[in-house]
Order: structure tokens, then sequence, then C-alpha cells
């Protein structure tokens, strides 16, 4: 068996092994999180659930690459990322890097192994490109992940704000109205309903509501999140009525989606002209002079006689 053979078999080895593992932390994660929010009735008994003292795996994991690599790679940029794309557990940011680099290995890893060797500048390129690519795949990846879980993000506000505005007014709490449409939604929109729960927890931990309000933006960067919770905010504070602002608010986010749509469809004919033009248009110009140039050979033939 050859030298890079091995060497990818090794490389594909320690990756499986690292997605087995995050795979199985965010599933744990996931489990403390329902078991610490589920709702109180005659057979569950409300628990808080304590950290262990002892750090895990994944904290260890962190803390050493935390002191070995350079500042700032390890940075709030990278976490605050990987929380919007919803990798939010403290072992996101060094199961990342670890990715990032296993990426960077596994490319130059495939080239040695398929591409030929015949030319050496051919070989040298091909081995810098796939080191570039090894780095460039997982930001491009992240950020897919990122913009597609804040697109599912607003378009589950209007119907999340509707539902928080019938609990409003019929006499509930903010703080309870928030809980309650949490767990409503967690099958319709579970990205928003698990931030909306995550609200509540921060609230109960004895954080400001106006933080932890302001946190739903950090925590999925849409932009109509951070304007929604200055706006409760803002009218917590002056006194007005919350149910106002939320049927307003909602009515404007459903107006702001029908527009973008309306958009979307205008532009729609002006980006078919590129692939019609390069595509639909040859294609057709065969089709139809085809024959015609097939009838017109035997003439061109004659007239060179």
């Amino acid at each position: 068996m050859s030298t890079p053979l091995i060497i990818f078999l090794s490389v594909l080895v320690i990756a499986g092994a690292v997605g087995t593992w995050s795979v199985v932390a965010n599933h744990r994660r996931a489990v403390l999180i329902a078991r610490a929010t589920e709702p109180s009735d005659g057979s569950l008994s409300r628990r808080l659930v304590l950290r262990s003292a002892r750090e895990t795996m994944a904290q260890r994991v962190r803390g050493t690459l935390t002191q070995l690599l350079p500042d700032g790679v390890l940075g709030e940029t990278t976490a605050t990322r990987l929380v919007r794309a919803g990798f939010d557990s403290t072992s996101a940011p060094a199961m990342y890097l670890l990715l990032q680099v296993l990426s960077a290995m596994i490319s130059p890893a495939l080239v040695l192994a398929f591409v030929s060797r015949d030319s050496d500048l051919l070989f040298l390129a091909s081995v810098s490109a796939s080191i570039a690519f090894g780095l460039m795949l997982p930001p491009y990846v992240l950020l897919q992940l990122e913009q597609a879980r804040q697109l599912r993000v607003l378009r589950s506000v209007p119907d999340c704000l509707d539902l928080l505005l019938v609990c409003v007014e019929a006499g509930v709490s903010l703080d309870a109205a928030v809980l309650r449409v949490g767990f409503e939604m967690r099958d319709m929109h579970p990205e928003l309903a698990r931030e909306l729960l995550v609200i509540n927890r921060k609230a109960n931990a004895g954080m400001r509501r106006d933080d932890a309000l302001h946190g739903l933006y950090n925590r999925t960067g849409v932009e109509e999140l951070r304007t929604l919770a200055s706006t409760m905010i803002q009218s917590e504070r002056w006194g007005s009525s919350i149910g106002r602002v939320l049927r307003v608010y909602s009515e404007s986010l459903r107006r702001k989606r029908r527009q973008s749509a309306e958009r979307r469809a205008a532009t729609a004919a002006t980006k078919m002209m590129f692939p019609m033009v390069l595509f639909i248009l040859p294609a057709l110009f065969a089709v139809i002079g085809g024959p015609m140039v097939i009838g017109l050979g035997p003439v061109f033939d004659v007239f060179g006689k």
C-alpha cells in the first residue's frame, strides 16, 4: 500500500472520529436543554441541571487549543458565526478549527494519491490549489449554514409574533408568553423557538430582560429581531401597549416579505436573459437553421464544381 493512500485513510479515520464525537456532544447538550426546559406536569418535576465540577473533554480540548494557538484563531467572530449557524456548544470553535485543519490535510492527500507527477509544475499547482480549497471550504459551508438559518428564522418571525400577540392580549405576562410561544412553536419553527427558550432561561437566571432580548440578535444575526427587541424594550420602558407594537411589527414584516417577493419576481426576467442567450438561443438557432444549412450544402457543392 502506497504512503499517500495510508495518509489519506488515516486522515479519513480521524475525520470520522471527530465527526462522531461532535454529533454525540451536540446530542447530549440537546438532551440537557430539553430536560431543563421541559414544562412541569404531574409526572415530571422541575429540577435544575447543574454542571459537573469536572471539565468535559471538549472544554479541555478548547482550553488547550486556546493556550497553544495564536490569539484570534478561536476569536469572538468565529464563535459568533458558529452560534448563528446553530452550533452553540462550548466545543464548537475547537471542533471547527479541527475540521479546518483536517480539510486542509485531506485535499492535498487526495492530490498526492490520484494526481500524476509527470509534470512538476502541474503537481505543485494542484497541491497549492487543493490546500487553498481545503482552507476555504469550511468557511464557505459555515457561511451557507448561517445564511440558511437566518432565512428560516426570518420566515418564522411573523407566526411567532402572532402567537405572542394572542398570549399578551389574553393577559399573560411577557415572560410567560415568550415561554409559551417557545414551547408551542418547537415543531413548526424550531430555530426561533429555541432562541425564545434561551431568552427565558437567561431571564430566569437573573439577566436583565433588555440584555436577554438584545442577545436574540447576537445569536441569530437577523436585523429584524434587533429592531423588534429595541421596540419592545422602548415600549415597556415608556409604558405603551406591547400588543399594539407586536401587531404593527408583524404586519410590517409580512408587508416587507411580500415586497421582497414582488421585487424578486420583477427581476426574474432580467436574470433569465443571460441563461437564455448562452444556452437556449444557440440550441434554438441550431434546430431552426440546421436543416436549412444541410439543404444548401448540395447547392454550394454545385457552384464549387
